[in-house]
């Protein structure tokens, strides 16, 4: 019998709450706690979710303005966590910086490994430093290379799959999303994180996608991350932006074909056997986004062009829906977080 815990999860991003939706069941018995960061849909979905947690800190898409406030966050994190055993979290270098002050042991998720290799400034370098603190490193396998290479102290596990399977394996499609979506075909779009410190483009391929699709009669679904992103579809008459964050898995499922200048949608879009484009702004990619595009199930472009002239090939492909190996890596990841709480 695994003895029980006081774990503490920070959630930092979007794709965190869907993540650990799945994953907090799989710790029934243990005490769980919850923090999150105020960024583009994060607090939405947890609340959608069902998840009780504490918004502690916001993001910013200004460079000084992210670094400074990644600081006091930190600082609030260490006063706001609470007490806890392990630290859970992923790609987050302030919950294990926290973790690590307080002597408690951390897991950390990640499957970004181009910070290792595309060097962009010294607060990105320093949060990659955070991240290693961690005990802990559960990744795709798809990354073990860079990450056992550069990973000094910590555990590193590696998974068969991505962690957009985690929770696709608890996916079921709702029979009454598209009431909520004024089309009945339609693409998804979502612009760059162009805030990221790990992306050096400072220029979105949005508005041209936007333009070449009006051009089409193809209808959008458009997804922007921060206010600035807003100003790309104004004068689109067929562009849909929701009100209020719908169910990515959903929006993917029912989609003809999902477009992100980031990686998540398209990894989710590319599991479930969907069209699925990344316009990721840099040439050198993660090994998850090179391995799926090694395999044919994700187009990489910047080119606006291309990108479109390879979204009407076939659209409409709505082959039934194979959750199996997603399954099966989720139960392959749940084992090696409950062996770690085993050993401590």
């Amino acid at each position: 019998m695994i003895p029980l815990s006081n774990i503490w999860i920070d959630l930092i991003n979007p794709s965190h709450a869907l993540f650990f939706r799945s994953l907090i069941p799989e710790l029934n018995g243990h005490q769980i706690s919850v923090t999150l960061r105020d960024r583009a849909e994060t607090v939405d979905l947890t609340k959608q979710f069902g998840i009780q947690g504490r918004v502690i800190g916001t993001d910013y898409r200004d460079p000084l303005k992210k670094s400074l406030n990644m600081v006091y966050r930190t600082f609030e994190l260490y006063a706001g966590a609470g007490k806890f055993d392990y630290a859970m979290a992923f790609e987050n270098g302030m919950s294990t910086l926290v973790s690590n002050v307080k002597r408690k042991e951390s897991i950390l998720f990640c499957d970004n490994d181009l910070k290792f290799i595309q060097k962009t400034s010294r607060i990105q370098d320093l949060e990659m430093k955070l991240k290693l603190l961690a005990d802990h490193i559960i990744i795709p396998k798809a990354c073990y290379p860079l990450f056992s290479q550069n990973c000094k102290h910590s555990e590193v596990i590696p998974f068969d799959g991505y962690k957009e399977d985690i929770y696709l394996a608890d996916f079921k499609p709702d029979p009454n999303f598209m009431e909520k979506i004024p089309f009945d075909n339609y693409v998804v779009l979502r612009p760059e994180a162009l805030g990221s410190f790990y992306v050096t483009e400072k220029q979105s391929i949005v508005p041209y996608l936007l333009h070449l699709f009006w051009r089409e009669g193809i209808n959008v679904v458009y997804l922007p991350r921060e206010k600035e992103d807003l100003q790309y579809a104004q004068g689109f008459n067929e562009v849909f932006i929701p009100e209020r964050p719908l169910n990515g898995l959903d929006l993917c499922y029912h989609a003809d074909a999902v477009l992100t200048g980031s990686g998540t949608m398209a990894r989710e879009a590319a599991c479930m056997g969907k069209k699925a484009v990344s316009f990721f702004p840099s040439v050198v990619m993660l090994s998850v986004d090179k391995q799926l595009m090694n395999e044919g199930k994700i187009f990489h472009s910047r080119s606006p062009t291309d990108i479109v002239d390879y979204v009407l090939t076939g659209r409409g492909n709505n082959s039934r829906l194979d959750l199996t190996e997603s399954k099966a890596v989720k139960r392959a990841l749940v084992q090696s977080v409950r062996g770690i709480l085993v050993e401590g």
